[in-house]
């Protein structure tokens, strides 16, 4: 039996107690903790490598910003998944920081004339946008816990999918982009009709565009408007990284006449999206009140099983969690349903009660 202090930090998985001084002992082998670490440091290593493997080709401001984006995604995603393994909010900041250093990578690569193959590199620099703010969009969309509003939301997020591969399409066949990228390498192939696919592009591409970030703020609105305190504190603090860049934005275009000093600030986002989702978490909240010890009329198994459920684990997932069969976790549930008096009717939902009274602690 080993015993370490982690201030606010999960353990997932394994037996383990909390106990009043809020150190925590756990008998969780060792051999689990690496599989815990391979997402986490699949991400980072892999938007890390592309971001340094870019820079190597020199400043090019335009650019920056890209790298900057996808260093900032990269690094939540990471640490996210470190500490609330499996988050799908964090996978989906995964995609857009590996598609992000793809980008910055080609474009790093096509502005350099002595790399070889710089037609290609310029290719891929240029064509993914959509696809990563499609990506972006579901990330938009489910944030903070990985999940859609309603179905509806999920509908919207498809179309835009949709919509967003349908003009990296015509991006990768045609050099529709190029000029607004800032890309100057010729295509590394010519099709036929590329007069045609501009003129199209001119009417669909820039709606679009416009359109899905419009998206954004409505889905973020509307979670808004359906959120408790706590969810609405994640909203805030992500509001304010998007009102600050946005004052960046406006600032950089009227003093300067440019939106480099918007775009630089832009990675504030995903940062305050991170923290929000890690440090303003339910999860978190539970974790402070059971290293506190947690209810003390439960058992430590109680207290372990009540943490799970309030992070929105069926029984199912909670038996697959601490490797106990479901027929084990049943009567767990339903003895802490009894020690906290909570109601058996179908007008009151016993697990949201039970959550409160943990934190209320």
């Amino acid at each position: 039996m080993r015993s370490a202090r982690i201030p606010g930090f999960p353990l997932c998985g394994g037996k383990r107690s909390v106990r009043n001084d809020g150190w925590v002992s756990t008998d969780r082998s060792v051999r689990d903790r690496p599989a815990e670490l391979l997402a986490p440091l699949l991400v980072l290593g892999t938007v890390v490598a592309l971001v340094a493997a870019g820079a190597a080709r020199g400043l090019w401001l335009a650019n920056l910003h890209n790298g900057l984006l996808a260093l900032a995604f990269g690094c939540v995603a990471a640490w996210t998944l470190l500490v609330r393994h499996h988050h799908r909010e964090a996978l989906l900041f995964a995609v857009v920081g590996v598609l992000e250093s793809v980008v910055f990578l080609g474009r790093q690569a096509a502005h350099d004339a002595t790399v070889h193959g710089a037609s290609w590199w310029g290719w891929i620099g240029v064509w993914p946008l959509a696809v990563t703010l499609a990506a972006l969009t579901w990330a938009v969309f489910c944030f903070p816990d990985g999940r859609t509003l309603s179905l509806s939301w999920r509908r919207v997020a498809v179309v835009v999918t949709l919509v967003a591969v349908l003009l990296s399409l015509c991006s990768a066949l045609w050099p529709v982009e190029y000029a607004a990228a800032d890309v100057s390498t010729p295509p590394p192939f010519r099709l036929g009709g590329a007069d045609h696919a501009m003129d199209v592009w001119r009417v669909v591409a820039h709606p679009a565009y416009a359109l899905i970030q419009v998206s954004w703020l409505l889905a973020i609105l509307a979670r808004w408007r359906r959120a408790n305190g706590m969810l609405r504190n994640q909203l805030a603090v992500l509001g304010v990284a998007v009102g600050a860049a946005t004052v960046a934005l406006l600032v950089g275009l009227a003093i300067f006449g440019s939106p480099r000093a918007g775009l630089l600030t832009v990675p504030l986002i995903p940062v305050a999206a991170g923290w929000g989702m890690v440090g303003l978490s339910l999860s978190r909240v539970v974790e402070e009140t059971r290293a506190r010890g947690g209810l003390a009329g439960l058992s430590p198994r109680e207290n372990e099983v009540l943490d799970l459920m309030a992070q929105g684990l069926s029984n199912k997932a909670i038996a697959d969690q601490l490797h106990l069969s479901l027929k084990t976790v049943e009567p767990i549930v339903s003895s802490i349903f009894t020690k906290l008096k909570l109601p058996a009717d179908a007008s009151t939902n016993r697990r949201v009660l039970a959550v409160r009274a943990l934190l209320e602690e």
